[in-house]
């Protein structure tokens, strides 16, 4: 999930609401853009939040008790950011 074109997993569009844990005191909700199973786009207007390489962890709000999974940010763009799910 670091490139464009360069893609392990095919992407599914789906707009939701997700949690992310920046750190244990820093805990925002934004709105997921599409997901893998290797990883998430999350759209975010100020992306200052994170930078190139953060351990984060991500949680959809559709779900009563869904998992918080770890994940690396990827990439960082005008709209938001990728992460890659950290799960080994």
């Amino acid at each position: 999930m670091s490139e464009l074109n360069n893609r392990r997993h095919e992407r599914v569009k789906h707009r939701a609401k997700i949690r992310v844990y920046i750190s244990p005191e820093q805990k925002l909700i934004y709105e997921l853009q599409d997901f893998s199973e290797s990883g998430l786009y999350v759209k975010c207007e100020d992306t200052s939040v994170v930078k190139l390489g953060d351990i984060i962890e991500v949680q959809t709000l559709e779900l009563d008790d869904a998992p918080i999974l770890p994940s690396k940010v990827v990439r960082i763009d005008k709209i938001g950011f990728a992460v890659e799910f950290t799960l080994d």
